[in-house]
């Protein structure tokens, strides 16, 4: 298991479920929409010129929080034919993008240092609840 697809494929055999496909590879044209939304959303946004205040005494997730509700603030109202909601629930993912009528998994990450060793770094999921009740396949992955 060296892959998103492997490490789900995995996981179900480990919680003793039926496999179903929960990782699917992009159309090229879900890629290019994607790409042209984000870029006109960041060219539109101004987002380089604008500064992310970021609260006294915030703690490291804190941060990673307040900078992901500040992309999301500068980005979605410049999106055209893609939204952005909240999953319900813990875990993988947080949120759902849809790209006209595509669900994509999304989940937003921040952070100032990145440490190896910090296994709660790389973990994606404990387990596949999540993936399978709110998503359908073919189920794309967006992390970031």
């Amino acid at each position: 298991m060296n892959t998103l697809q492997g490490y789900y494929a995995d996981l179900q055999k480990w919680e003793e479920l039926e496999p179903v496909e929960l990782v699917a590879s992009w159309p090229p044209e879900l890629v290019n929409e994607l790409k042209n939304q984000w870029a006109a959303a960041v060219s539109a946004s101004r987002l380089s010129e604008e500064p992310c205040l970021i609260r006294d005494g915030s703690s490291n997730q804190s941060i990673g929080n307040q900078v992901e509700e500040f992309l999301i603030g500068m980005l979605t109202p410049h999106w055209n034919n893609t939204t952005l909601k909240r999953c319900s629930g813990a875990g993988y993912p947080d949120r759902q993008m849809e790209v006209g009528s595509v669900p994509v998994v999304l989940e937003m990450k921040a952070t100032s240092d990145w440490n190896p060793q910090d296994s709660n770094r790389r973990v994606l999921t404990s387990s596949t609840t999540k993936l399978r009740t709110q998503f359908k396949p073919p189920i794309y992955h967006l992390p970031g």
